[in-house]
């Protein structure tokens, strides 16, 4: 596992609405604010830059797949964000979608989309009492789970019972001596507090995704990668 860092999305400047810290990892808190400024700066998703609609179409279009190609009835999103993907498979897809959302500010564009039932709330502790789904999905959250976190929720998805669950924009970092070099310099900047981006979350090889994977329990497991090189993870319970 490895930390990353980050001083902009969606080039909205993070210094313009808070402190910096290298050293801990973004809070609700921060979130809120920077949902802020993203609706201030976006009117809509039609708005979002075209790259990063196009590569959310690629993860949508793939897990749409699978949910027809496995014959999935009732689907929950864990941790949906602004809800693009969300948006996207209620477009093409006429079964039973639920998406989770911690963040009420994040999920502002979702709430209009009366064929998606949003639940702003953390999993599974949001969801009512023996409620059952076919599948479940999170898509680029992995990140903000540290090691211990992170077995934790996948634990959770697989004892709530979900028997398929899918990870998508796995979170992975380069092993290159160059991107070492680079990696260890920031490590070294953040503990004196002379490197000023605000620490991300973090970033595993493919391999320490699926040690973690059997940690929580799993077994049975599948993975490989898009033809733009994002890493999906399938897990299925025995």
């Amino acid at each position: 596992m490895r930390k990353f860092w980050q001083k902009n999305w969606f080039d909205i400047e993070f210094n313009s609405f808070a402190t910096l810290n290298p050293n801990t990892l973004a809070d609700e808190i921060f979130y809120d604010k920077f949902y802020k400024e993203f609706f201030n700066k976006f009117n809509s998703y039609d708005e979002l830059p075209s790259g990063w609609r196009q590569d959310k179409k690629i993860l949508a279009n793939f897990i749409l797949e699978k949910i027809k190609f496995w014959n999935k009835q009732k689907v929950l999103s864990i941790g949906c964000g602004n809800g693009f993907i969300e948006t996207e498979l209620s477009k093409k897809w006429g079964g039973e979608l639920v998406a989770i959302e911690p963040s009420h500010n994040a999920s502002k564009w979702l709430k209009e989309n009366q064929k998606i039932k949003l639940i702003n709330g953390y999993f599974p502790k949001c969801l009512m009492e023996n409620e059952k789904f076919d599948f479940a999905y999170m898509s680029y959250i992995d990140y903000v789970f540290d090691d211990n976190l992170y077995i934790n929720i996948l634990k959770g998805v697989k004892n709530y019972p979900i028997d398929d669950f899918l990870l998508i924009g796995a979170s992975v970092y380069s092993q290159t001596l160059k991107e070492n070099i680079k990696y260890f310099i920031k490590l070294i900047l953040s503990k004196f507090g002379v490197f000023n981006q605000q620490l991300w979350g973090y970033q595993r090889t493919i391999e320490e995704h699926l040690a973690l994977f059997q940690k929580a329990g799993y077994k049975n497991l599948q993975y490989n990668q898009l033809d733009n090189g994002i890493y999906w993870i399938r897990a299925k319970n025995e």
